[in-house]
């Protein structure tokens, strides 16, 4: 007898514990459903997420409008059925643009973030300047010189509008790039004034002193360009003339020295 009571009692409680889960479960369900209505409700029966407002920074060379056409983004749109993948890479898409964010700004704006490419270098080819960004991106072409340093090449270059620039000969043209701005960053933005680009894998700059110098661009460029100014400063402190000179580190281990250079005279 007491172990019939014992189970009964055991039977008892499992089924209050069951009626009590089921009954919290519904309440669950209920609560649920309530909400998901409710979101429902003021999402798609409500203008509370209907976008209002799209805001662009960091954009100089395309205007606001321009950007927000190309997005493809409209006013009264529901925010989140937004494709905001899709809009962004479109807008990557354009010559100038970087990279470019569209973010949500809840509950009804929407904000896209350009990064605009700048244009950095102009390289001569066949009387046309083809401007590039300082990763050798080709911006633009045209026939009329412009304030940027100007890199002049003797031999073929290749290029495509939103692509890399290639020059015949050169092994990675960036290389071009990173000597310009390795020297601006240690002896100054004015100390290259002009630059040729010929075949194997050199090239040849003119500095504010007069004095040109000759870079192979397989080697240590850091190495020949503080060398190259050590030399310049050396004969400047002994009262020495560097107009026309030429520093030359292609003809062996060691650079040469030449005086009277002429850098029209130069077609290699």
């Amino acid at each position: 007898m007491p172990k019939q009571k014992e189970h009964k009692k055991q039977k008892k409680k499992k089924k209050k514990k069951f009626r009590k889960l089921f009954v919290s479960t519904v309440a669950f369900i209920s609560a649920a459903v309530v909400i998901i209505f409710c979101i429902y409700y003021i999402y798609f029966e409500k203008n509370y997420f209907d976008l209002v407002e799209i805001r662009v920074t960091g954009n100089l060379m395309y205007n606001k409008d321009y950007i927000i056409d190309k997005s493809q983004i409209e006013n009264g749109e529901k925010i989140f059925s937004i494709d905001r993948k899709r809009a962004k890479s479109i807008l990557e898409d354009e010559i100038y643009v970087e990279s470019a964010r569209v973010v949500y700004e809840l509950p009804n704006k929407i904000l896209i973030e350009i990064t605009e490419r700048q244009e950095k270098y102009q390289i001569l080819y066949n009387q046309e300047y083809i401007v590039t960004d300082d990763d050798g991106i080709v911006l633009r072409t045209g026939t009329e010189k412009n304030e940027l340093l100007a890199i002049e090449s003797l031999t073929d270059v290749l290029y495509n509008v939103g692509e890399k620039v290639q020059i015949t000969g050169i092994e990675n043209t960036n290389s071009i790039f990173q000597t310009i701005e390795y020297i601006n960053s240690e002896f100054g933005t004015e100390t290259v004034k002009s630059l040729k680009v010929s075949a194997g894998n050199s090239f040849l700059l003119e500095t504010e002193y007069g004095t040109f110098i000759k870079i192979k661009l397989d080697e240590d460029i850091k190495y020949q360009i503080v060398f190259a100014m050590k030399i310049i400063n050396e004969r400047l402190n002994n009262n020495m003339d560097v107009t026309n000179g030429l520093i030359d580190f292609t003809k062996g281990d060691s650079p040469v020295y030449m005086e009277g250079f002429k850098m029209e005279d130069y077609n290699e």
